[in-house]
């Protein structure tokens, strides 16, 4: 891992120190921790709804084609028991043709179940804004997150 994966390099809250571990191994290619999950997860963004641990694990495999990397340490905050928040600052894309890549700012909201402690719920919001919540748009993320679920192990080996 990189220096930027260490916990030591982000001024966290440490009361969500698991949450801070599984955003920053999800959002730097080395995929998601299904043992820290609920088998019902959901990851929700923008343009796609993930469903269970499988399609979860698939976008997080998926992503490493993008190349993540952090740009500063993932840094987490406490909301409650069972909700915290983590902010992220990514890159995906770098290569010599784009050194610089795509810079991404998002926080991703982390819910876990009272029972167990296991997260039942991820949701990363783009640059902190609240994802539109209009059946239209949510029934076009679930869509996207089934399709995309289907294709990508098929076209990213």
């Amino acid at each position: 891992p990189s220096r930027l994966d260490s916990p030591a390099t982000a001024p966290s809250d440490p009361r969500c120190s698991k949450e801070r571990a599984l955003a920053a191994a999800m959002y730097s290619g080395r995929g998601l921790d299904e043992q820290a999950c609920s088998p019902q997860v959901t990851f929700t963004d923008p343009v796609a709804r993930c469903s269970g641990r499988r399609e979860v694990s698939e976008a997080f495999r998926a992503l490493t084609f993008c190349r993540p990397e952090h740009v500063e340490a993932p840094r987490a905050n406490f909301i409650d028991d069972l909700t915290s928040t983590v902010d992220l600052h990514q890159r995906y894309f770098s290569c010599a043709l784009l050194p610089s890549g795509l810079v991404v700012r998002s926080t991703l909201l982390v819910r876990r179940r009272a029972a167990d402690g296991l997260v039942c719920e991820l949701e990363e919001r783009w640059n902190g804004a609240l994802l539109f919540g209009w059946v239209a748009f949510r029934w076009a993320r679930r869509v996207n997150g089934m399709l995309s679920s289907l294709l990508t192990p098929l076209l990213l080996r």
